[in-house]
C-alpha cells in the first residue's frame, strides 16, 4: 500500500512540476533557515553545561549600592568561599579564581610576550569543573609551588608539538612557572582562560592581594561554590543573610549575597558585572526562535494554500477512488504521503544547503558554528523531525479536506470550492504577509536605531583616534617623554593621556564624593584622570569653569566635573570655587570647571555623575594615550610610527592599541547581529511568501481566464483589468500591515527599552513596510496577471 502511494505521489509530484518545484524550494529554503537559526539557539543554550557537576555548581554574587543604584557584582572577598564550606553542611567545595592586575609578560626568545588570558586558581579547581586533561593529572596539577595549567593552544603557541608538561614558562618579574597540566580548548563556556596559576606563585606579592586576603569587605575573587545537590542552591541563599551578619560587622553599602546557579550564568548576568563580556541574552534567544518558526509557518502555508487551491482539479480523482471501494483513511494516507515526498526532497537538499550555508551565517551570528563529525547526527536528526512535522503538518488540512469530497459532487462535475475553503486561503495569505511585514518593520526599526546609535553626537569626537594602553610601569613613569614622541609623528594633530576614555569599555573606577563641610549630602559617582590635552583631543566642551592648566603644582588638588554631578551635589549653586571630598582622600579637590555632559558609557546607559581628576592622583592611575590623527592620513603608517615610539619605552611588549569608533561598536554587537539576521529572516520570509502567492496566482488567474474575456469583450481594457485582478492579493496585504502594525509595536518596543537614547517607532515605519508589501505583491503577481489580460478572447471564449 505504503509503495503505491509513493508512485502515485510521484506521478503527481511529475504532473504539476512547477507547483511542486514551488512547494520543494519553499520548503527547502525555510527548513534550511530555521535549522540555522535553532543551531544557534541551541549554541546559546549549551553554554555551561559540559561538567558533570554543572547543576550544582553555583557562582557567589554580591550586591552593593554604587553609582547606578543597586549594582551585582560576580566578585566576593577572598575569606567568603571557604567560610561557607565550614559553616554549611552542604556546601561541600568551593574555588577561588583571581585576576590582580591586567596582564602577565613571558619572556620568550628575546621577546616579552603579554597574556592577558590567566587567573590564578585554589588547587580544587579541577576537582569542581573538570576540565579535560591532555596532559598532567587534575587532581595534582594547582598543589605544587609555582605551578601553571596552560590551553593547549598556549601549549603549541610556546612549545610546538613538543609535550609542556614539566617544562617552564620564563615569566617577568616572576620566577618561573612549572607546567603541570595542559588542557583541551572550551567552547561556550563562561569562564575561559588561557593559563592557570597555583595560588602559591609569586604573584601574590601584589599589595592588592595582600590587603584583600584578610578583608570581608573588599572583593577580590571570582568565587564558585560546589553544593551537595542542585536543590541546595535555594537553601544556602535564604541562610546568607545571617551568615553574613555574623561576619561584616561593620556598616557598609555591601548587600547580601546569593548564590547564582553555573548553568544560569551565561543567560541571566545581564545586570552583574563579572569582568567578562560573554553574556548571552534571553531576548535574542526568543527572538531567533520566533524567527525559525514564522519562516517553518509560512513554508507550511505555502503548502496549504495551493494544495486546497487545487482540489478542484483533483476532484473527480477522488471521486473515482470512492466509487472504486478506498476508504477515507487510505485517501488521507495518500494525500500525506505526497506531502511528507516533497518535505523528504527538502530534507535532501537542506541538508547541503545548511553545510554550504554556515559559514557565511557564521559570520553575520559572530560565532562559530560548524557541522562535523560531533554534532552531524544531532543536525541531521533536528532537520529530520522538522521536515516530517513541516511535512505532515502541512499535508494534514489539505488530505481531510480532500478526502471528505462526495463523489456525487466530483464526478457530476459540480464541485466548485466552498467559501470557507476560500476565507481559510485568504486567511492563511494574510497571515504570511503578516509575518513577512513583521520583520519588514523590524528590520528597519533595527536599521534606524542603529543608525541614530551610529550618528548620535556623544559630546566628545569619537573619529580619528587611536587610543594606546600603558601596560608597563616604565611607561608610566616616563609618559611625558613618550607623549612628546608620539606628539612629533607628522599626521599625529593632539595626545593626551587619561585613566580611561569618553566612551570607555571597561570598568570605571567609582567613588564616594560629597560636598567639603557636608556630612550626609554624598554622591556615588565615576572618576576618571584627564591630563590638560584631553579636552581639546576629544573636543569637550566646558559649561563653565576652565580646563586643567597643565601645572602639577595646582592641578593635583583640581578637580572638574560634569553637569550630572553638578546637578546632584550642588543644585542650582554655582560649583566653580567649591570643595569636594572623594572617598577617604585627607585633602579637598577644588572644582575648577564644569564640563558638559557626554556619553562615556554606551547609549543603553544615562549618563551618570562624573568626577574628573588631574592625570596624577591617588583616585586612579594613567591607563592611555589619545593620538588624535589628521583627516584623511595613512593609519597604518601612524600605528607603525606608533610603534616606533612604543618601542623606544617599552622594548619587550607589543603595542596594544585600536581606533576609538571601532571600539565603540563593540557596544552594540548584539544588536547589529540581531538585525543582519532580521534583515536576512526577513527577506527569506517575503521570498517564500511570494513564491507562494506566485504560484497561488497563477492557479486562480487561469481559473478567470473566461472571466477576463469576457471582460475584454465587454470593452475592458488592460490597466481596468490589471487593477481588477490585482486588488484582491493587494487588499490582503494592506489588510496583513493593520495586523502586523500592532505586534512589531510591541516588539520594537520591547528591544528599544534596552536603550535609554533611542528612536521612536514612527507611523511611517508601517507605511513604508506596507508600501514595500504591495509593491512586492505586485511584482509577483504582475506577470501573471498581464499575461491574463493579454489572452486572446476568441481563443479562451470559442469552446462554449
Amino acid at each position: 500500500m505504503f509503495k503505491n502511494y509513493i508512485k502515485i505521489a510521484i506521478r503527481n509530484l511529475r504532473r504539476h512540476l512547477s507547483y511542486s518545484v514551488i512547494n520543494i524550494i519553499g520548503l527547502t529554503v525555510g527548513l534550511t533557515a530555521a535549522c540555522l537559526l535553532f543551531m544557534y539557539v541551541a549554541d546559546e543554550l549549551s553554554y555551561d553545561k559540559g561538567y558533570k557537576k554543572s547543576d550544582r555548581i553555583a557562582r557567589i554574587v554580591e550586591t552593593e549600592k554604587g553609582a547606578e543604584g543597586q549594582e551585582k557584582w560576580a566578585f566576593t572577598t577572598y575569606k567568603m568561599g571557604p567560610a561557607l564550606v565550614e559553616e554549611f553542611p552542604n556546601v561541600v567545595n568551593q574555588v577561588r579564581l583571581m585576576q590582580p592586575f591586567g596582564h602577565l609578560d613571558i619572556e620568550w626568545k628575546g621577546e616579552r610576550i603579554a597574556e592577558r588570558s590567566w587567573v590564578m586558581a585554589d588547587s580544587t579547581l579541577f576537582d569542581i569543573l573538570d576540565f579535560e586533561f591532555i596532559e598532567g593529572d587534575p587532581n595534582t596539577a594547582l598543589k605544587d609551588h609555582n605551578c601553571v595549567v596552560i590551553r593547549d593552544e598556549i601549549a603549541r603557541k610556546y612549545f610546538g608539538d613538543e609535550p609542556a608538561l614539566g617544562k617552564e614558562l620564563p615569566f617577568y618579574q616572576i620566577e618561573p612557572l612549572k607546567v603541570t597540566g595542559v588542557i583541551k580548548s572550551q567552547e561556550n563556556v563562561t569562564y575561559r582562560a588561557d593559563l592557570i596559576l597555583s595560588y602559591n606563585s609569586g604573584v601574590l606579592s601584589n599589595p592588592y592581594f595582600k590587603a584583600a586576603k584578610e578583608s570581608w569587605y573588599r572583593f577580590a575573587t571570582t568565587t564558585f561554590v560546589e553544593l551537595a545537590s542542585p536543590e541546595d542552591i535555594k537553601a544556602v541563599n535564604q541562610q546568607i543573610p545571617a551568615f553574613v551578619a555574623k561576619h561584616r560587622t561593620v556598616e557598609t553599602p555591601l548587600g547580601d549575597p546569593y548564590l547564582q546557579g553555573y548553568e544560569d550564568i551565561y543567560l541571566n548576568s545581564a545586570d552583574i558585572e563579572s569582568g567578562s563580556d560573554v553574556k548571552g541574552s534571553w531576548f535574542y534567544i526568543y527572538l531567533f526562535s520566533a524567527v525559525g518558526i514564522f519562516i517553518l509557518l509560512i513554508a507550511c502555508i505555502n503548502y496549504v494554500n495551493l494544495a486546497t487551491a487545487r482540489s478542484t482539479e483533483r476532484a473527480r480523482e477522488i471521486g473515482i477512488r470512492k466509487v472504486s471501494g478506498a476508504y477515507k483513511k487510505q485517501l488521507i494516507g495518500q494525500f500525506l504521503s505526497e506531502s511528507v515526498l516533497i518535505s523528504a526532497i527538502a530534507f535532501i537538499l537542506s541538508v547541503g544547503l545548511v553545510d554550504v550555508s554556515l559559514p557565511f551565517f557564521s559570520v553575520i551570528a559572530g560565532k562559530q558554528i560548524i557541522m562535523d563529525a560531533d554534532n552531524f547526527v544531532s543536525i541531521i536528526q533536528m532537520l529530520f523531525a522538522m521536515a516530517l512535522l513541516t511535512g505532515l503538518m502541512a499535508g494534514l488540512y489539505p488530505a481531510f479536506y480532500l478526502a471528505s469530497l462526495k463523489p456525487s459532487q466530483t464526478l457530476k462535475g459540480e464541485m466548485s470550492t466552498s467559501r470557507a475553503g476560500l476565507v481559510l486561503r485568504k486567511a492563511l495569505v494574510i497571515f504570511q504577509f503578516t509575518l513577512s511585514i513583521v520583520m519588514i518593520i523590524a528590520t528597519i526599526v533595527m536599521y534606524q536605531q542603529l543608525d541614530f546609535v551610529n550618528n548620535k553626537t556623544l559630546g566628545f569626537d569619537k573619529e580619528h583616534i587611536l587610543v594606546v594602553d600603558i601596560n608597563a610601569s616604565n611607561v608610566r613613569r616616563n609618559f611625558k617623554a613618550m607623549k612628546e614622541e608620539f606628539s612629533k609623528i607628522s599626521q599625529v594633530e593632539m595626545v593626551a593621556t587619561s585613566s580611561r576614555l569618553p566612551g570607555d569599555w571597561k570598568h570605571i573606577n567609582e567613588v564616594i564624593a560629597k560636598k567639603y563641610g557636608s556630612e550626609t549630602d554624598s554622591l556615588d559617582s565615576y572618576f576618571m584622570n584627564f591630563d590638560e590635552d584631553m579636552m581639546a583631543t576629544y573636543n569637550l566642551k566646558l559649561a563653565d569653569g576652565e580646563n586643567f592648566k597643565g601645572s602639577l603644582g595646582s592641578d593635583s588638588t583640581a578637580i572638574m566635573i560634569n553637569e550630572s554631578a553638578a546637578a546632584k551635589l550642588f543644585g542650582d549653586d554655582d560649583p566653580v570655587g567649591r570643595k569636594v571630598i572623594v572617598n577617604d582622600i585627607p585633602y579637598a579637590f577644588n572644582v575648577v570647571g564644569v564640563i558638559k555632559d557626554f556619553n562615556y558609557q554606551s547609549l543603553h546607559q544615562p549618563v551618570r555623575p562624573l568626577l574628573i581628576g588631574y592625570y596624577q592622583n591617588p583616585a586612579s592611575v594613567i591607563d592611555y594615550f589619545s593620538l588624535k590623527i589628521s583627516p584623511n592620513s595613512d593609519y597604518k603608517a601612524v600605528v607603525e610610527a606608533a610603534k616606533g615610539v612604543h618601542k623606544q619605552f617599552d622594548e619587550y611588549t607589543s603595542m596594544e592599541y585600536h581606533f576609538l569608533d571601532d571600539q565603540l561598536n563593540l557596544f552594540y554587537k548584539e544588536e547589529i547581529k540581531a538585525q543582519r539576521i532580521f534583515q536576512i529572516g526577513g527577506f527569506i520570509t517575503m521570498l517564500i511568501a511570494c513564491m507562494g502567492l506566485f504560484g497561488l496566482s497563477s492557479y486562480l488567474l487561469r481559473k478567470k481566464v473566461k472571466e477576463v474575456s469576457i471582460r475584454k469583450v465587454l470593452g475592458a481594457n488592460a490597466y481596468q483589468l490589471f487593477i481588477q485582478l490585482s486588488k484582491t492579493f493587494v487588499m490582503q496585504v494592506i489588510l496583513a500591515t493593520l495586523i502586523a502594525a500592532p505586534l512589531a509595536w510591541w516588539l520594537m518596543t520591547s528591544w528599544l527599552s534596552y536603550f535609554t537614547y533611542k528612536v521612536d517607532v514612527q507611523l511611517t515605519v508601517f507605511v513604508i513596510a506596507g508600501l514595500v508589501g504591495v509593491i512586492i505583491t505586485i511584482f509577483t503577481t504582475g506577470y501573471q496577471t498581464i499575461r491574463a489580460t493579454r489572452a486572446n478572447p476568441a481563443a479562451t471564449l470559442k469552446s462554449e
